[in-house]
């Protein structure tokens, strides 16, 4: 079971109002308690619901914590994996991440109006991750703004400030598209800071989280959850970040960058071998 301890680490800041100002940009991690709880989503859904409603299309599942581990993949099916957490067994499903839900089932975005969260102008990608309790994605940053909500089950965060992670020497050389991986756990890095570098904060359902690019956060589920978060920015330095990024993943494709150690494909097979998956703005 992953740790999950918060010593050391001081309570996320907090807001509690009855809307949310899509026009404010925040310059630390905020949570807004309770801003998306008339949402039908999630007032409504439950993986079983969700296994109802949705057509059975082949899915890839994380397997593992491929951030700080091996990357492993497993082949599912949308339906199975949902009825698979609303009935927990003993050995639980991989992680269903950056997964194109409303893309597969359009209707269910009258139920997520995420788009709402967002101000009008900014270009996004909204995608959800599904996954049991105990799974956890490692510790990164994410090259562009985050509004991340809190749907089904409970969910850890973990943050710590930018320029933590790379005065400890703990960036990965590990590729990933449009995020930064770090080698070590914030538990771990704890040890070599002060509260003010480290935050914890625990989202219920109905909870909007708000992450600026930068920002270093490692997340475990403490239940079986679903939230969807929506990266977003500005049109013309999102196209610009994104023209960099693309020529980028094309080196990597090549097999010229991250060759073997990366999170999109099974570790040790090269990418030009593999069809990438992994989606962004």
């Amino acid at each position: 079971m992953p740790r999950i301890d918060t010593a050391g680490f001081s309570p996320l800041p907090e807001l509690r109002s009855p809307t949310f100002e899509v026009s404010r940009r925040f310059d630390t991690p905020v949570v807004h308690r309770g801003a998306a709880s008339h949402w039908r989503g999630v007032r409504h859904w439950s993986f079983g619901w969700l296994a109802d409603h949705v057509p059975d299309v082949p899915i890839t599942l994380v397997s593992g914590n491929r951030e700080a581990e091996a990357t492993r993949f497993e082949a599912s099916s949308l339906r199975r994996y949902l009825h698979a957490l609303e009935r927990p067994s003993r050995r639980p499903p991989g992680y269903l991440k950056e997964f194109d839900l409303l893309a597969a089932q359009p209707e269910l975005a009258i139920d997520l109006p995420h788009e709402t969260l967002i101000p009008p102008s900014h270009r996004r990608s909204i995608f959800c991750w599904i996954g049991p309790a105990d799974t956890s994605t490692g510790l990164h940053f994410d090259r562009i703004d985050n509004v991340a909500v809190q749907v089904l089950g409970r969910k850890r965060w973990r943050f710590v400030r930018p320029g933590v992670v790379e005065r400890c020497g703990a960036v990965s050389a590990k590729y990933d598209t449009w995020a930064v991986l770090a080698s070590r756990s914030a538990v771990d890095l704890v040890r070599e800071g002060t509260p003010s570098d480290f935050f914890w904060v625990d989202l219920e359902p109905g909870d909007v989280l708000t992450i600026p690019r930068g920002w270093w956060h490692e997340v475990t589920n403490l239940e079986p959850t679903l939230f969807v978060g929506g990266f977003h920015g500005p049109v013309l330095p999102v196209i610009a970040r994104g023209t960099w990024l693309g020529l980028r993943h094309q080196f990597h494709r090549l097999g010229w960058l991250g060759r073997g150690n990366c999170a999109c494909h099974p570790t040790g097979d090269a990418p030009m071998n593999i069809a990438n998956k992994e989606k962004r703005p």
